[in-house]
């Protein structure tokens, strides 16, 4: 045998080996303290104790007090050892966060506070991976039986565990090393005999187990915002959310396509995708940016293939035809994102990359156009419907108003209590001319939370008594006002505000979706594209914004606000229904007569 120095096993020839960090011949334990180290940096993975006889020490907060005196890390986070709960352990990390976290305690730090926060993140760490939690868990209790090992207690067991982190950050930092070299060398596995000859092997490279690519996640943590959104959803509220969805696809994948490396600008705000991309270029140049955006697209198609799937059998899904294309879109995001790690590890990418990117950029620009036509469309028909749904609420309409309106109730002198309370048509009586009303309930006000008990040593029972002390006048008030009433029609004061807020919702997501950048072939003229529909798109603009201007100011000047407005209302929202009925190729119709 050679007396050359040993190399470690799995490192291919010509890797130079990992230099060992310098000792510190002064350093005589492991355990780092706050305040009394000669160094700024500590490393988090390192032991820590809390100095505890300084001079600016202040008092421990009761809510953290758990990191100073030996709580083991399940009773630290309220977890239950056979049943890990992440999502417990974040909520429970965040609040004890508020009492030690230099940003969040309001005052300026003192080392109790930073050496409190490093031991509160130390924990979080131990509790959240796995390896780590298993190790703490065996020498905090112990093991029975011959093989085991006694019970050590929290510190102990905080220290092999934090052990075992440094154990494991180095390994990922050399096994980066060796397969970094490995990228640009080439390697295959190689055996040798009892004799030391080389065998001869099957060639294969086989990919190593460890996950070198912990640290370069894809994940944004939002499955659970969505899935807490989607909950309880009915199909009714899937499709008033599917406009906001694909508005929110159309501006999350509006950075990648308007890229100088992927399109050109053209007249009118349009763009023009170019016919051969440097996808490449973007990759080497930010991958980091495209890995984000890329992130922000995905979870806009996720959102979109659910509700896509959940109006499967429902006839008035908005997203006939496009089901296919966004599923495509998605499953390309997904790839592309997991391949695209391996480039941002190694630093470089291949042709592999550019190819799968190439293919993603079309999908994503093909379910853009659809999708921007789709919105354009709904939007068009959205201004036609706004008529329908303000003209028979304005006075000399010829008839009465339509079941479902929301009226204030004026007037009444039998039940003067009930003047001023909203309610909706739900009949009309044609013998009697009256309309029934449905009255709305008044709820309580959620918005300050739950009232906390003005005595909590007392369990809230002076709170009881406060409650038992008060009249009961307005609980015999509530059970007096009864579900429906019958009014006559000067009695019903119409209530602009529901189509004040339609008309204005349609306004801004009109003048969103008429800003945003349209694609162009390069067989066409942008100019020209630009001068024939900027103008129509303009006027539709004024008219909407004409008429919930109209709408708004009749419903800020109470009772006689909508005799004001009705003739520069109407005339707005003709104008518009003739330019829709106009821009979707159609003939336009005047509304049918009032009921």
């Amino acid at each position: 045998p050679s007396g050359g120095p040993a190399t470690p096993m799995g490192v291919p020839p010509g890797v130079p080996p990992i230099p060992k960090p310098k000792e510190d011949p002064e350093k005589v334990d492991t355990l780092a303290e706050v305040g009394k180290s000669a160094k700024d940096y500590l490393d988090v993975l390192m032991p820590i104790t809390i100095p505890s006889n300084a001079e600016d020490s202040r008092p421990v907060p009761k809510q953290v007090q758990c990191l100073e005196d030996g709580t083991d890390l399940f009773k630290m986070f309220d977890l239950d050892m056979s049943r890990f709960d992440p999502k417990a352990v974040r909520k429970t990390y965040h609040k004890m966060a508020l009492f030690v976290h230099p940003e969040k305690i309001g005052r300026e730090t003192t080392t109790q506070d930073k050496a409190r926060f490093t031991k509160l993140k130390q924990a979080y760490t131990v509790v959240m991976d796995d390896q780590l939690r298993a190790v703490y868990r065996q020498f905090c209790y112990g093991i029975a039986g011959s093989g085991g090992c006694p019970a050590f207690g929290h510190d102990a067991a905080l220290a092999k565990a934090l052990e075992m982190g440094r154990e494991l950050r180095k390994m990922g930092e050399d096994r980066a090393i060796v397969l970094h070299k490995a990228a640009e060398t080439g390697w295959a596995v190689q055996q040798k005999d009892q004799d030391g000859r080389t065998m001869r092997g099957d060639g294969r490279k086989v990919a190593h187990k460890f996950n070198l690519f912990g640290e370069i996640s894809d994940s944004e943590d939002d499955d659970a915002e969505l899935e807490k959104e989607r909950r309880g959803m009915s199909a009714t509220q899937i499709i008033e959310k599917s406009p906001k969805y694909a508005d929110s696809f159309l501006d999350k994948v509006k950075p990648l396509l308007l890229d100088p490396r992927v399109s050109t600008q053209a007249a009118g705000g349009a763009f023009t995708v170019l016919e051969e991309m440097r996808l490449i270029e973007l990759l080497n140049d930010s991958p980091k940016t495209v890995q984000k955006t890329l992130r922000k697209v995905r979870s806009a198609l996720k959102q979109m293939n659910w509700a896509m799937t959940a109006l499967l059998q429902n006839k008035d899904s908005p997203w006939r035809g496009l089901e296919a294309k966004a599923s495509l879109a998605e499953h390309g995001v997904v790839k592309l994102l997991e391949i695209i790690k391996s480039g941002i590890a190694f630093g470089k990418f291949s042709e592999v990359h550019e190819e799968d990117f190439t293919k993603l950029v079309d999908s994503l620009h093909r379910l853009y156009m659809d999708i921007f036509e789709k919105r354009g469309q709904e939007l068009l028909r959205g201004a036609i419907q706004a008529e329908l749904n303000v003209v028979y609420l304005l006075p000399e309409s010829g008839g009465r108003l339509p079941y479902g309106t929301r009226v204030l109730l004026q007037d009444l002198k039998a039940r003067a209590d009930l003047n001023g309370k909203g309610g909706t048509i739900s009949a009309w009586d044609f013998s009697l001319q009256r309309y029934t009303v449905e009255l709305e309930k008044e709820e309580a006000k959620k918005d300050s939370g739950p009232q906390l008990p003005s005595n909590p040593d007392l369990l809230a029972l002076d709170d009881l008594d406060d409650d038992d002390d008060m009249p009961e006048e307005e609980n015999k008030a509530e059970l007096n006002m009864p579900k429906k009433i019958m009014v006559m029609v000067r009695n019903a004061l119409v209530d602009l505000e529901p189509p004040r807020k339609k008309l204005e919702d349609l306004v801004k997501n009109w003048n969103a979706w008429r800003k945003r950048p349209r694609s162009v072939s390069a067989s066409q003229d942008a100019e020209a594209v630009a001068a024939a529909l900027g103008p129509p798109l303009e006027s539709m603009a004024s008219y909407l914004q004409e008429a919930a201007s109209a709408v708004g100011t009749g419903a800020a000047c109470g009772r006689d606000g909508a005799d004001l407005i009705a003739f520069e209302c109407r005339e707005a929202l003709q104008g518009a229904r003739n330019l829709a009925a106009k821009l979707l190729g159609e003939t336009p119709e005047e509304p049918p007569p009032p009921p």
